[in-house]
């Protein structure tokens, strides 16, 4: 039976109310009604979130004058941790709309930079502790005057667009006892308004909600996971048959939407992106049973208006890898087997690009865009992937790739018009996994609750097995890839691990930022690299474009964050020379170049804390206390992220220990309370550990960490 599966299929109809307006092309899901394509008004400046610009008066022949034209630097930071900036600016009428961390709103001048006004929800500091991946946001959606930004604490915020005054807030929350967040841009969907969550490694339960636009009340909700009570709509009942009879739904199940989702007006469809299973392990998670466990790693097409499914197709069945499919999705038109096809195209996190009609759900392609093990390929009669024996880590230590980052993660691909190819920011690193938790009798607060072990691939150590596999790499590369064909056309070279972004514009280029802090500009066709612009901050986010008053503009947020802020800064980051901070950067022909940030200077090494118990039971202590509660987010012992040093803490910290830790004395800064887990007996190991490692100068093996959501 093929995986995706047609429901109610005869029922799709084009909704009446969609206000939408064709551009000249006849593209029904360009832009809304009112706008100019020389715009940006939507996350994917179009409804098919294609990323592509007509603004063509940047060329190959000009590109090379591209300089700084305004910057914006004046973003809300609590305490001493910048959180990084992963949003694409919205430029509607004349002013651009983007978010910082926190969830915080700026609406500044298109042409000068200038602030209009600025939002700060003010959400609570401690909520951060309940995000798997830091405090960012990844942008609003502006419709008919109107700015809508989800809150990282769960809240459904609309500003009026002239002022930032707040129309209205909703809660987004079902169970605000579990560890939900929001990091995600909100789509317009027809009259509604959708946002999803995330979570899934955190112990809760998917779903999707839908807020009428105008008053900000509930329109419908779907649940993308079922869970321990009632079925509460017939897709669940329909999920739950892929489930074992002994699901543990008190582990949550995740299947969060945090990211994609891509609205289809001529259709009435909104494009749902399904995240992974929670925790890994699929017997962990069904009490030693097995099954497809639907919706997770799925694109599912709702009904904008009704929240009911019309198809869905699961990319990675009874998920185990944290294989999401929570990507960008692009909707285009295109010539698939000689037959014009309506297509929805995703590369989500398990390394294969899918090509499916976005009307039926029906598979069109699916090859692999980056180097696969866990799978040979994806059976075209079945839809299902054909798994390998390398997949199964429940018994020994694997080494898989694409890794959890996956071969593409949040940082959206674009797709050009003009040449036809769509343009991934891939990421070229395996991962080693190993079962970490073989019965998880409850799960731990707060934490990720994954379930399994998983580090770095090294050639040599995992040389046994590794056997007939690439030899590991830790890097982005952006390709170029033709969805007709399924065939890679060109390249760039390796750029350091985790790449921001892309957009591509009628002037045949290509723009593509990366964690060593430069922004490069391709040629579309080929690939040349035709300017590099260094900027001395990682960029992760996607980079956009206008024109206003005739001037060309190209703009794009800067700033180490999200995942990457809890990660051991890597070789080639920017970081690691720049002091990190968060900034919007706006281009255009002519423009100056860019003021690099302050160098990084390394502090002063603190003393070690004395007076602290040494014996091996409390260091053991210690040890397993930072592994589960602090090492999310604290780098080990020698190494620097973006979160404060617990090696190198001032005697007045250690001091102030409980008070930070136990108290919440810094929850405003995102440094929330713990003592829902920990003890004072608890505090006081983890600063034992900590010294003891400290007396042994790098002798102890850094704490195994996950490569990250």
């Amino acid at each position: 039976m093929r995986i995706f599966r047609l429901v109610m299929l005869a029922a799709i109809a084009i909704l009446g109310s969609c206000n939408v307006t064709p551009d000249a092309s006849g593209d029904p899901f360009a832009l809304p009604t009112g706008t100019d394509a020389t715009e940006w008004p939507l996350y994917g400046h179009g409804f098919g979130e294609q990323r592509f610009s007509p603004v063509a008066d940047i060329t190959r022949a000009n590109v090379g004058t591209l300089g700084l034209a305004f910057s914006f630097d004046d973003f809300v930071v609590r305490g001493r941790t910048h959180r990084g900036a992963q949003a694409t600016p919205i430029m509607v009428d004349g002013t651009l709309y983007f978010t910082g961390p926190w969830s915080v709103v700026y609406a500044v001048d298109a042409k000068t930079g200038a602030l209009k006004w600025s939002h700060d929800p003010e959400v609570d500091g401690g909520w951060g502790r309940h995000a798997c991946c830091d405090v960012v946001n990844r942008g609003v959606a502006v419709w008919k005057g109107t700015v809508y930004v989800g809150t990282v604490d769960g809240w459904l915020v609309a500003l009026d667009a002239a002022t930032g005054k707040q129309k209205w807030r909703s809660d987004t929350f079902v169970d605000r006892t579990k560890s939900y967040a929001i990091t995600g841009a909100p789509r317009i969907a027809g009259n509604n308004i959708v946002i999803g969550n995330g979570g899934a490694e955190m112990g809760v339960r998917g779903y999707v909600s839908a807020y009428d636009a105008e008053t900000g009340k509930l329109s419908w909700r779907f649940y993308t996971v079922p869970g321990a009570g009632p079925d509460e709509h017939p897709e669940v009942t329909m999920a739950r048959k892929t489930w074992a009879p002994t699901a543990r739904w008190d582990l949550g199940g995740g299947g969060t939407a945090w990211d994609g989702m891509t609205y289809d007006p001529a259709l009435g469809l909104i494009y749902i992106g399904v995240g992974n299973a929670g925790p890994y392990p699929a017997k962990l998670r069904n009490g030693g049973g097995g099954g497809d466990n639907l919706f997770v790693s799925s694109i599912v097409a709702l009904d904008a208006a009704t929240g009911r499914m019309k198809w869905y197709y699961q990319t990675t069945p009874g998920d185990e890898w944290d294989f999401t499919a929570t990507q960008n999705m692009i909707l285009a038109d295109l010539d698939i087997g000689g037959k014009p096809r309506k297509v929805l195209m995703q590369a989500p996190k398990n390394g294969f690009f899918y090509v499916l009609d976005r009307e039926t759900g029906e598979l069109l392609s699916a090859e692999k865009y980056t180097p696969v093990t866990w799978a040979s390929h994806v059976d075209m009669k079945t839809g299902r992937p054909v798994l390998l024996d390398n997949a199964d880590y429940s018994t020994q230590e694997r080494v898989i790739w694409p890794s959890q980052a996956g071969g593409h993660n949040w940082a959206p691909m674009a797709f050009s018009r003009e040449t036809g190819l769509v343009y991934i920011p891939t990421i070229e690193m395996p991962i080693k996994f190993m079962v970490a938790d073989k019965e998880m009798k409850t799960l731990v607060p707060g934490a990720a609750n994954i379930g399994v072990g998983a580090d770095f691939a090294d050639a040599k150590r995992d040389a046994a097995i590794m056997k007939g596999m690439p030899a590991p790499t830790q890097h982005t590369v952006l390709k170029a890839w033709n969805p007709k064909t399924g065939k890679l056309v060109w390249q760039s070279r390796p750029m350091p691990y985790w790449g921001g972004g892309v957009l591509t514009t009628a002037g045949g280029l290509v723009f593509h930022g990366s964690t060593d802090g430069k922004l490069r500009v391709y040629g579309a066709t080929d690939g040349a690299l035709l300017k590099e612009i260094d900027t001395g901050l990682a960029i992760m986010a996607a980079p956009m474009t206008y024109r206003i008053e005739g001037q060309q503009y190209v703009a794009v947020l800067a700033g180490l964050g999200g995942a990457m802020t809890g990660f051991p800064l890597l070789p080639g980051f920017a970081a690691n020379i720049y002091q990190n901070h968060e900034r919007l950067l706006v281009f255009k022909l002519g423009g100056g170049p860019v003021d690099l940030p302050p160098r990084y200077v390394k502090p002063a090494v603190q003393p070690i804390p004395t007076g602290l118990p040494t014996d091996a039971a409390t260091i053991q202590r210690g040890l397993t206390a930072y592994a589960v509660n602090c090492a999310r987010c604290h780098a080990p012992s020698g190494t620097r992220n973006g979160y404060p040093d617990l090696w190198n803490l001032s005697p007045e910290t250690h001091a102030a220990f409980d008070s930070i830790v136990l108290d919440g004395a810094l929850s405003y800064a995102g440094m929330a309370s713990f003592k829902d887990v920990l003890t004072p007996a608890d505090t006081l190991a983890i600063r034992a550990f900590i010294a003891d490692d400290r007396r042994k100068a790098g002798t102890r093996k850094p704490v195994e960490r996950s490569a990250g959501h």
